[in-house]
């Protein structure tokens, strides 16, 4: 996006450059991104890497939308910048620009645009789920995925990012036997099943757990949580 978008202003297209910075913050940004990272910006321990890093990309990314808006709204982008912690400069006007780069393998990107082919896959079964009132939201359900050997096994290396994609509590999975592959199993996705989640809620992530109150002084947080608030 970033590099379309400097094309665009190199053209004086400002309105494509509008179109995309508009496209990524409604979609990859608010859709996506911001969905998927809350859960670790509200829960994990406030210095906790995940969480931290999580912290340093969007710094990256306001200040170079920043960047990109000023040539278009030139008093808000320098109100915007203000408020970013960190600033050489006073003005994001006198501010070198700072090109991101994030490099992945084709391993990486492969394995990522399959989790997102897979979230496609999970969506609407949650959907289903929640209009047969299964479940309210997705944080009470359990996604169950039928495995098939040798097709599908490289999901269970990235249960915890798939998990985060979906905003779900548990991700559990079964194997599926070769005579029942569908023709998704084939292409290398599972069957997808939405149960409701097991365990209880815990007030604090909203997850459903199953090992709320194994800590007498924190009775109604989960273990993650609880060495959270320990690590306060």
């Amino acid at each position: 996006m970033e590099s379309d978008v400097v094309a665009a202003y190199d053209r004086y297209e400002f309105h494509v450059a509008y179109q995309l910075i508009s496209q990524f913050a409604a979609v990859e940004l608010s859709a996506i991104y911001h969905d998927i990272v809350k859960d670790r910006l509200y829960t994990d321990p406030a210095n906790s890497a995940r969480r931290r890093s999580t912290q340093t990309a969007l710094h990256r990314m306001v200040r170079n939308l920043c960047q990109m808006l000023a040539p278009m709204i030139a008093f808000t982008a320098d109100e915007a910048w203000e408020f970013l912690p960190g600033n050489a400069v006073a003005s994001v006007h006198d501010s070198d620009w700072q090109p991101l780069n994030f490099e992945s393998s084709e391993d990486e990107k492969k394995v990522w645009k399959n989790l997102f082919t897979l979230r496609q896959q999970v969506l609407p079964e949650l959907e289903k789920a929640r209009q047969a009132k299964l479940i309210g939201k997705a944080l009470e359900a359990q996604v169950k995925l039928g495995l098939n050997d040798g097709v599908t096994t490289w999901i269970v290396d990235h249960l915890l990012p798939l998990q985060e994609l979906l905003n779900v509590s548990q991700i559990t999975t079964a194997h599926a036997r070769a005579s029942s592959a569908t023709e998704k199993d084939i292409r290398g996705f599972p069957s997808v099943e939405v149960l409701r989640a097991d365990g209880q809620k815990c007030e604090r992530c909203w997850h459903f757990e199953t090992d709320i109150g194994q800590t007498p002084e924190h009775p109604t947080l989960c273990a993650r949580c609880v060495s959270a608030v320990k690590a306060a």
